[in-house]
């Protein structure tokens, strides 16, 4: 009701100011506090706005603006922004957009110029400039001369029909691109590369906007709220330490932090390198013959099958081989369709987790081998739930438990065994092939170069639930090989470097087991 009434009143504008001057661009949606312009003249709901003008936001007072072609701004307080060009055609929507934002926090969803040319709108910041696409996106200034530009979306399931976006960011020497929802980049004397967005600046953003009687997601409801999960991430830290009270469960405080700062758009590689920093914390107790519960305090995630890439530098930051000379995988199919599915039950009254985990995998000059094998159930000590699981995978099937674990001898502390690889040119501890092996059987296990490799896979899989009610997980799969001829241990490094790796991971959502 509210979104329809804005755009009537937006064509209503249209419709009678139009005739009346060529520079009327837009109008006041919104007005909540102190809005003046450049004569000092109060703006209210239904201002007009006019070429040229400046638009002054005082503290503790918020501004909405529509725009002939539909872009909106939500302007925080102590925000003072200028149009500088606007030129619109209704009947192609081709036109010009250029605003200089010179403090405070201003959010936009951009509109059919954007849309129709990308690059006839720019926004103008003190010590830059940004280009962007068809998207929604947050530009904050400080008193550092520091500015921090923020993608939001849209996502690719956006209800309005807009593209994924994307922004450009340049000092005016340097660009760098934003194309993930939830990351940002700043500029103080030099742009910097894109990452993950700061809590810190979510929270400074969400308090300048904060005094509107509206925002934008009432303008365009059935846009993602994306920006609601971004901001709402801040507290992330906090409902996971009372989520752990409510279970009688301890909070782990690193992993607290790192998942705080994780968008849930954000790409598989980001999530491999985040949770490649989380340790796991349940603990292995004698339940080889214990029989999982399963019943309505169980979640379930299952991450559905999902696809999984060779790499060069793995998330854990060892270097990994991409195949021969030419790049040509020597272990996988790189033309085949490599894939992971893990199924997690999680309870979190009953402190117990277990997972079915499964793959299809395609080694070089064989058939596709589906694995599957259903790990024990082990018990939860901290929230967020953060667990793994490395296995060894027979060449035609089969799975063995008893290999790459930890025995109870400390072969794999604080979730070591991660890799094949220990450290640059050095395998693992020689004690994991058979629990009481040699460095050859090891190098024959996972050998796929001479006659005596026994061509099997290393995997390894790990999971953590993400957000305060339990329902976000996050899941990756890693998978390894080696093409070595000789596989001696006195050539260990030859052998390290002629390991393959797939990586992949996904978001999950839990849902209550039916």
């Amino acid at each position: 009701m509210i979104k329809n009434f804005f755009y009537i009143l937006l064509i209503y504008f249209l419709l009678v100011f139009k005739s009346f001057s060529n520079e009327f661009i837009g109008v006041i949606g919104v007005a909540a506090g102190e809005i003046i312009n450049q004569n000092n003249e109060k703006l209210l709901s239904g201002s007009k706005i006019f070429y040229g003008d400046t638009i002054v936001v005082k503290p503790k007072s918020n501004a909405q603006i529509l725009f002939l072609d539909e872009t909106v701004m939500t302007v925080g307080e102590g925000t003072e922004l200028t149009i500088d060009d606007f030129i619109y055609d209704p009947k192609t929507n081709n036109g010009n957009f250029v605003t200089n934002i010179k403090s405070g926090v201003v959010k936009t969803i951009s509109g059919k110029i954007s849309e129709k040319n990308p690059e006839n709108l720019e926004i103008k910041i003190p010590n830059g400039s940004l280009g962007v696409r068809g998207t929604e996106f947050l530009v904050s200034l400080n008193d550092k001369k520091e500015s921090t530009v923020l993608l939001l979306g849209p996502g690719p399931e956006n209800t309005l029909g807009m593209v994924p976006g994307n922004i450009k960011l340049t000092d005016g020497i340097n660009t760098t691109d934003i194309t993930s929802p939830g990351f940002q980049a700043m500029i103080q004397n030099v742009v910097s590369l894109a990452s993950p967005a700061n809590p810190e600046v979510l929270t400074q953003m969400s308090s300048s906007m904060s005094h509107s009687v509206l925002n934008s997601s009432n303008v365009v409801n059935s846009s993602k709220n994306l920006t609601t999960n971004l901001i709402n991430s801040v507290d992330l830290k906090n409902n996971i330490i009372i989520t752990a009270k409510k279970f009688d469960l301890k909070s782990d405080e690193s992993a607290s932090e790192i998942l705080s700062s994780l968008s849930k758009e954000s790409e598989s590689k980001e999530i491999l390198v985040a949770m490649n920093q989380l340790q796991e914390n349940i603990i292995v107790t004698d339940n080889e013959n214990y029989v999982r519960t399963l019943d309505k305090d169980t979640i379930l995630y299952d991450s559905g099958w999902f696809d999984l890439s060779p790499v060069e530098t793995g998330s854990n930051g060892l270097t990994y081989s991409l195949g021969d000379s030419e790049g040509v995988s020597k272990v996988f199919d790189t033309g085949a369709t490599q894939q992971g599915r893990a199924k997690v039950y999680v309870n979190f009254n009953k402190k117990e987790i277990s997972a079915d985990v499964l793959s299809k995998i395609t080694l070089k000059g064989a058939s596709t081998v589906d694995y599957s094998f259903t790990t024990p159930t082990v018990t939860l000590t901290t929230i967020p739930v953060v667990a793994s699981v490395p296995m060894a995978m027979g060449s035609t099937g089969g799975t063995f438990i008893d290999t790459l674990i930890d025995s109870g001898g400390g072969e794999c502390p604080a979730d070591s065994c991660t890799s094949l690889v220990r450290v640059a040119n050095t395998l693992q501890s020689s004690s994991l092939t058979l629990n009481s092996g040699s460095t050859q059987q090891l190098m024959n296990k996972y050998n796929h170069g001479n006659s005596d490799g026994a061509k099997e896979v290393f995997q390894y899989g790990k999971f953590t639930t993400v957000d305060s009610s339990g329902l976000t997980g996050l899941g990756t799969f890693v998978f390894e090989g080696a093409h070595d001829a000789v596989a001696s241990p006195a050539g260990e490094a030859a052998y390290v470097q002629s390991i393959e790796r797939l990586e992949g991971s996904t978001v999950v959502v839990g849902k209550a087991l039916e």
